[in-house]
């Protein structure tokens, strides 16, 4: 028995070295919620408005573009669960912060990442934002969230190949849809992929937004929903029922708060092929115009 155990020890302490060594060079490579995670702690009390949300603030709002000191926050993916996280753990600190953007999006009041197809991407707020671990076991890890060859490969890119991982500018937003990597519009697909397949979610993140909106009118600070721009292809196909819905929801509760304003720029003449990355996101000309364009809805 004790031959077996070490020579059993003999195999597995290598395989434990191994993975230990992966997980913290892993860790290690600079990433775009690092960036933003030391942005905040460094510059929270700075900050005028704070933008939050999924892909379509990420790359869709850039702060060069806002009048006042403003910072991205949103991610890809990032669910109305999250933003309230991040607008709870640093309030505080947000002693300058007047205005929050919130995009309200046709998918938003229906998921979160936690149910998504990228639920991978939680381990970065519990091991880079630090938050709270509500979810599984393995959110604790870099190396227990993908094959150990997409994590060697990352590893090599990194240190040997020298190739940087981060896609956020120093004020959060999403640098790398431009106009000229722009992608085929398939709006009929991706409006299908954002329908839900039912509505259980929307009393979790209606609490989610009235949490939000509470927390705000604490700190004396509005909030600013939108619904950012699409292109035609996209939005001729959404469901009726789940888009009135949205709409309304936000709309009542624009309604019953004074601290809130709703923009809904679903369709939005103002925005033209050229400013689109797919069918739903903006290039960097849509981000600029729709930051201007903002902007100035917020400040007049």
């Amino acid at each position: 028995m004790k031959k077996f155990l070490i020579h059993l020890s003999k195999i597995i302490f290598p395989i434990l070295f191994f993975f230990l060594v992966l997980e913290i060079a892993i860790r290690k490579i600079p990433n775009d919620y690092q960036l933003k995670k030391e942005y905040l702690d460094k510059n929270a009390t700075k900050i005028n408005t704070l933008i939050l949300g999924s892909s379509h603030t990420f790359y869709g709002l850039n702060p060069e573009y806002f009048s006042t000191k403003t910072f991205n926050a949103a991610y890809v993916s990032q669910s109305l669960d999250l933003d309230y996280e991040i607008l709870n753990a640093y309030q505080s600190k947000f002693k300058n912060l007047k205005t929050v953007i919130i995009p309200i999006s046709y998918f938003s009041l229906f998921e979160t990442l936690e149910t998504d197809v990228e639920k991978w991407r939680i381990k970065n707020y519990v091991m880079y934002y630090g938050f709270k671990n509500k979810y599984q076991f393995t959110d604790n890890f870099e190396s227990l969230n993908n094959h150990i060859t997409q994590n060697v490969k990352k590893a090599v890119k990194y240190y040997v190949l020298d190739k940087s991982f981060i896609t956020a500018s120093n004020l959060g937003w999403g640098t790398n849809f431009n106009s000229e990597n722009k992608k085929t519009f398939e709006g009929a697909f991706t409006a299908k992929k954002h329908t839900a397949k039912n509505f259980n979610l929307y009393s979790e993140n209606l609490k989610n937004l009235e949490k939000i909106i509470a927390l705000s009118k604490k700190n004396n600070i509005n909030i600013v929903f939108i619904t950012t721009p699409t292109h035609k292809s996209y939005y001729q196909d959404l469901n009726k029922i789940q888009l009135e819905k949205t709409t309304k929801t936000i709309s009542n509760l624009v309604k019953n708060n004074s601290n809130c304003k709703y923009f809904n720029l679903l369709k939005s003449d103002k925005f033209t092929s050229e400013d689109f990355y797919d069918a739903d996101h903006l290039n960097e000309i849509g981000a600029k115009r729709l930051s201007l364009l903002l902007d100035k809805l917020i400040t007049h």
